[in-house]
């Protein structure tokens, strides 16, 4: 690659349309990538790994102070670079094209791909029960039509799904503010579900930092809006109020959230229910409030795998831009061959892992790629080319935040259990792999 190449923005990220995307459609982008699927699953894991309740809820807390200093961090790389791409754009252009290339792959296939077929694989939990299918389809059928629907909507129809998504949002919202209020209303009329929570036993340090880190990849769509900034109406503006705007929305909703649901059984009946969310709320209000709660967290679940498919298709045409991938992928005629790209690798992992073996995975992966990207705003390269304001004490004490606390629990966690590392170590060998077969390719042209 040449230094032009790594300097210069992508030809398609030269243009900002007069139409582009508004601060609602950002927002809802931003809101339905963090309320997907983590969010109605990880407790239920989380609570197995920690045995308490309020040590689980810490987690969620930790997890919010670390996506709030992210996100203040991201708002501050999309002011100077307001161009789509995400982390691929933020390090190939600071730090050295390998590192982009690295997280252009950590985005295909963990950051977006794999984060479909995790929403398409909760989706299907929840939607088993409300639906009867024949006994002869295969076990994945649900998460496989859901990953298909999602991939039509923005095969063609890209805007009009942005205004569907944004629609969903807004529904899947006001659906879940009722269950927090509804929770509170039951919870203060029946004390004995808050009594039948119970602590057990004391929290070791490893396994609170894979709880962090698990509860980290329902946090990691705080960035979603960052992919599409090109297509964003003044980008400067309404790309960093959409991050900062929407992860402080939704760190207090999963803290209310996870509050209600941890204290509305006994500790016994939600750990390791990958389905936490429809058991409490079978505990606060009956089945027939779970049977609504389940059609929500579908509806949920599908808005988070639409939105995800919008953006990370994005990135992949960024790096077709500027020659890292096929050229087929590039430009405006290349989105839609990229949703096929995507949604075929979401297929490939729904077919090879379950939910929680997702959720370890992408979790520590996508976490550590966001911290190298936040490490970019102390690189020379990058602040003296800067077109932003300097780094203030409350941005540079965020961006430290965010870096050394995620590289700590990622740590704590892989010597608790060094194989929830397994993912992100493949990703970067064949990334290292595919980086020097390309360059061997280039090298007689330099």
């Amino acid at each position: 690659m040449t230094r032009s190449m790594v300097e210069q923005p992508a030809m398609a990220n030269r243009v900002v349309p007069r139409s582009g995307y508004g601060l609602p459609t950002l927002l809802a982008l931003v809101v339905t990538g963090m309320i997907g699927s983590g969010v109605f699953t990880t407790s239920g894991f989380a609570l197995e790994a920690v045995g308490s309740p309020t040590a689980v809820l810490a987690a969620w807390a930790v997890g919010g102070l670390i996506a709030c200093c992210g996100a203040l961090a991201y708002a501050v790389l999309a002011f100077r670079l307001p161009q789509s791409g995400g982390e691929y754009l933020y390090l190939s252009r600071s730090l050295h094209p390998f590192f982009g290339f690295l997280a252009g792959m950590v985005s295909l296939s963990a950051g977006f791909s794999g984060a479909i077929a995790f929403a398409a694989l909760t989706c299907q939990a929840y939607a088993q029960p409300l639906i009867v299918l024949p006994p002869w389809l295969p076990s994945q059928t649900v998460a496989t039509v859901a990953v298909l629907v999602c991939g039509l909507m923005h095969l063609e129809a890209g805007r009009l799904a942005a205004r569907l998504n944004t629609a969903v949002v807004v529904v899947k919202m006001l659906a879940i503010v009722g269950l927090v209020g509804w929770g509170y209303a039951a919870l203060g009329s029946q004390s004995a579900v808050g009594a039948g929570v119970s602590e057990s036993g004391t929290v070791s340090i490893g396994s609170f930092a894979m709880t962090v880190m698990w509860i980290m990849f329902s946090y990691a769509g705080f960035n979603e809006a960052v992919y599409i900034a090109s297509e964003a109406r003044s980008p400067r503006r309404t790309v960093p109020v959409a991050v900062l705007l929407g992860t402080l929305t939704v760190t207090l909703i999963y803290l209310l959230l996870n509050d209600v649901m941890l204290r509305s059984a006994p500790a016994a009946d939600l750990a390791g229910q990958p389905e936490v969310a429809a058991v409490a709320a079978a505990a606060l209000g009956g089945a027939t409030f779970a049977w609504w709660l389940r059609l929500a967290i579908v509806l949920s679940t599908l808005s988070a795998a639409a939105g995800m498919t919008m953006a990370g298709s994005r990135v992949v045409v960024a790096m077709a831009d500027d020659g890292i991938l096929p050229r087929w992928l590039a430009g405006q005629s290349g989105r839609s061959r990229a949703v096929l790209v995507q949604t075929g690798i979401a297929l490939v992992l729904i077919h090879l892992a379950t939910i929680r073996d997702l959720l370890g995975g992408l979790g520590v992966t996508l976490s550590l790629c966001s911290a190298l990207t936040v490490a970019t705003l102390w690189m020379p390269r990058l602040v003296s080319a800067a077109a932003g304001p300097p780094l203030t004490l409350p941005i540079r004490l965020a961006s430290a935040v965010y870096v050394a606390a995620t590289v700590i629990f990622a740590v704590l966690m892989c010597l608790h259990d060094p194989w929830q590392l397994a993912g992100t170590v493949a990703i970067v060998i064949v990334t290292a792999v595919l980086w020097n077969v390309r360059s061997l390719g280039l090298r007689p042209q330099s």
